[in-house]
C-alpha cells in the first residue's frame, strides 16, 4: 500500500503540490489534536505526512525542516491549550524533543531515499555495462568460432589422411594444435551460452519426450570418452520410460557436463553411475555418481560460479575451464528445476539435479 501511494506521488510533476498537501495535512492534526484533547492521544499522526514528504522525490532538506517546525508548533498549542501546567518549560521542553525527532526521522527517510536513488542508478549503470560486457563477448566468441573450427578441422584432416607420409614430430604437432583448437571452441561455445543466458536471450524449446531414451543417448556419447580411461558408465532407473517437457539442446549440455566431469575426475577402471528416480511422483531426480578423488567440503559451495574450478586435479590431465557448471545451473534453473552435489574426498562425488514433471 505504501509503494502505490509512493507511486502516485512520484507522478505529481508540480513541485509545489505535495509541501502544500503535507502542510494542510499538519494543520488538519494539529485542529483534531486540539479537538480530542486528553481524550485521544493524536499526536503521533504528525509523523506521517512529514514521512510522506520525505520519501517524495522532488523534496528539499529545508521543507522537511519547516514542516518539522509547524507540526512541533501545533503539537504544542494543541497540548497547552486542553491541559494545565504548573511552568512553561515542560510543554517548551516537550516541543524542542518532538521537534528533534521530527527533523531526526524526516532526514532519516530523506537520505534513506537518496541513497536508494544512488542504488538504483549505479545499478542501472551496471546493468548497462554488464550488457555491453555480454554483447561484446558474443560477438567476440562468434568470430573467432569460424577461425579455430578451420584450424580444428584441417589437422584433423592431416592427421587422418598423411598419417603414413608425415613424420611422427609432425604429428604429434598438429595432435597438439587439434587439441588446443578443440578446447579454445569448447571455452567459445561456454562463452556464448553465458553471454545469452545473461542477456536473457535463452527461450527454452520444451518438448514433450521420453527422458530415459534421452539420457541414454547421451551416455552412448560420453561412453566413447569413458572408454579411453576404461570408464564404465552404467544407467539405473525406476522407469522404463519416462515422458514430460524439457529442452533437449539445453539439457544435454548439463548430463553431457556431469558425465564429462566424473569422466575426467575418475580413476582408471571404475565406474560411473547415472542413477535416475522419481520424487513425490511429481519430480525427477537425476544423478551422476562417481568413484573419483572427490571434492573439498569448503570449495563445494562456488562450484556453480562462473570460472571457479577446485584444488582437485583431473586424473589424466584433461583441461577444465571452470565454466561447465555454472551454464548447467543456468539452465537447470530455466528448467524450474535445482541443482546441487554431495561429495566426500577420495570418495567420490554425487552431482544432482531435480526437474519438475508437468502433469
Amino acid at each position: 500500500m505504501k509503494n502505490i501511494i509512493m507511486i502516485a506521488f512520484d507522478k505529481i510533476e508540480n513541485r509545489f503540490i505535495i509541501p502544500l498537501s503535507v502542510f494542510l495535512s499538519i494543520v488538519i492534526i494539529g485542529f483534531i489534536d486540539y479537538k480530542t484533547g486528553e481524550e485521544f492521544g493524536f499526536s503521533f499522526f504528525y509523523l506521517i505526512p512529514i514521512s510522506f514528504l520525505s520519501l517524495y522525490r522532488g523534496t528539499k532538506v529545508f521543507t522537511i525542516i519547516i514542516c518539522s517546525f509547524l507540526a512541533s508548533i501545533l503539537w504544542f498549542t494543541a497540548e497547552y491549550l486542553v491541559r494545565d501546567y504548573s511552568t512553561l518549560f515542560f510543554p517548551i521542553w516537550n516541543t524542542f524533543v518532538r521537534l528533534i525527532i521530527f527533523i531526526a526521522i524526516g532526514l532519516l527517510l530523506f537520505y534513506l531515499k537518496e541513497k536508494e536513488k544512488e542504488l538504483k542508478l549505479i545499478n542501472s549503470n551496471l546493468k548497462t555495462l554488464n550488457d555491453e560486457k555480454n554483447k561484446f563477448i558474443g560477438i567476440a566468441a562468434h568470430d573467432l568460432r569460424s577461425p579455430l573450427s578451420g584450424i580444428y578441422s584441417f589437422a584433423d584432416l592431416l592427421i587422418e589422411n598423411y598419417k603414413e607420409k608425415l613424420s611422427p614430430e609432425i604429428i604429434d604437432v598438429l595432435d597438439i594444435i587439434k587439441n588446443t583448437s578443440s578446447n579454445s571452441l569448447a571455452v567459445l561455445e561456454n562463452l556464448l551460452d553465458i553471454s545469452k543466458i545473461e542477456s536473457g536471450k535463452v527461450i527454452l524449446k520444451l518438448k514433450t519426450q521420453d527422458y530415459i531414451s534421452f539420457v541414454k543417448h547421451q551416455i552412448s556419447l560420453n561412453q566413447l570418452l569413458a572408454k579411453k580411461k576404461e570408464i564404465a558408465i552404467v544407467l539405473k532407473s525406476q522407469k522404463e520410460s519416462l515422458t514430460f517437457d524439457f529442452d533437449e539442446q539445453y539439457l544435454s549440455e548439463v548430463i553431457n557436463n556431469l558425465l564429462s566431469n566424473a569422466i575426467k575426475y575418475s580413476n582408471r577402471n571404475t565406474e560411473i553411475t547415472v542413477n535416475i528416480s522419481l520424487q513425490n511422483n511429481n519430480k525427477v531426480l537425476t544423478e551422476v555418481i562417481d568413484n573419483g578423488i572427490g571434492i573439498p567440503e569448503e570449495e563445494q559451495q562456488n562450484l556453480f560460479k562462473y570460472f571457479q574450478t577446485t584444488s582437485s586435479l583431473p586424473t589424466d590431465g584433461e583441461k577444465s575451464t571452470g565454466l561447465g557448471l555454472a551454464i548447467a545451473k543456468q539452465i537447470i534453473i530455466l528448467h524450474n528445476g535445482t541443482i546441487g552435489i554431495k561429495s566426500f574426498q577420495n570418495q567420490g562425488s554425487n552431482f544432482f539435479y531435480q526437474l519438475p514433471i508437468n502433469k
